[in-house]
């Protein structure tokens, strides 16, 4: 399914994979909390959802994972097969869109690892419905978001004196939108980013039969400035939002 979030995303797969290659954010401050929320994964069919150049999939085979990697970029998923033959690592890489994962069977995982993926889908119901479907029972999803409370169209830090940041400013929360915008100034071509309201995500989610079992909005801590000054926003708003849920045996 070549949808606008999918080919939005190819066309800057370059820009993303170098970005993220020296992203703090990425390795300092989202990896460690996703891989802590997946817990012991030894043994386990884990799929990474969104896996991009492959990051987390790497690291899971690392921990004692059976790893498949999906990701809707062809290009990612290239870049992802590369890596991953460079590192020595077995991981079944497949080029799919999130909300259309044909060729993965019913309850073929353990768990899904899903890294700020969702909120880059053009259709949410329909991939969190295909979580659920490719999860086996018992299994968890976790997952990690741009939080939706603060990732409104308008929303923005409010500057005073000096540009220090006084407050953040809030507008337009309830708007279903998608807009260009760079992620980095670096980038040569923009993605498409999504708004939602956090209701979205949590109804989605029940609707296909999940039930939550982790909810985070993750603080920087004393640890996390000492690793990087940039996290200091993150000690007065949550910019990102994880949770785990639970396909139930039943």
């Amino acid at each position: 399914m070549n949808d606008s979030s999918t080919r939005s995303w190819d066309a800057a797969a370059d820009d993303w994979v170098a970005h993220a290659d020296t992203s703090d954010y990425q390795h300092l401050f989202l990896q460690p909390r996703m891989l802590a929320l997946a817990g012991d994964v030894t043994g386990r069919r884990v799929l990474d959802l969104g896996c991009g150049e492959g990051a987390y999939s790497r690291e899971l085979v690392r921990c004692g994972a059976r790893v498949t990697g999906i990701d809707g970029s062809e290009r990612l998923v290239d870049i992802a097969r590369v890596r991953a033959s460079t590192s020595g690592v077995a991981i079944d890489h497949r080029c799919l869109n999130a909300s259309a994962l044909d060729s993965l069977a019913d309850a073929s995982f353990d768990l899904i690892v899903a890294s700020m993926i969702f909120m880059n889908v053009e259709d949410y119901p329909g991939a969190i419905r295909e979580a659920h479907r490719v999860l086996a029972p018992g299994g968890a999803l976790c997952m990690s978001l741009t939080h939706p409370c603060f990732s409104a169209p308008v929303s923005d830090w409010v500057r005073g004196k000096g540009r220090v940041p006084r407050h953040f400013a809030v507008d337009r929360y309830f708007e279903r939108i998608a807009w260009d915008d760079r992620i980095a100034p670096t980038f040569r071509t923009p993605t498409l980013r999504r708004h939602r309201p956090l209701e979205d995500y949590l109804s989605g989610a029940l609707q296909a039969g999940f039930v939550l079992q982790d909810f985070q909005e993750p603080m920087a801590t004393d640890a996390d400035l000492q690793a990087s000054a940039r996290f200091e926003p993150m000690t007065r708003i949550p910019y990102f939002l994880f949770m785990r849920w639970e396909k139930t045996l039943g």
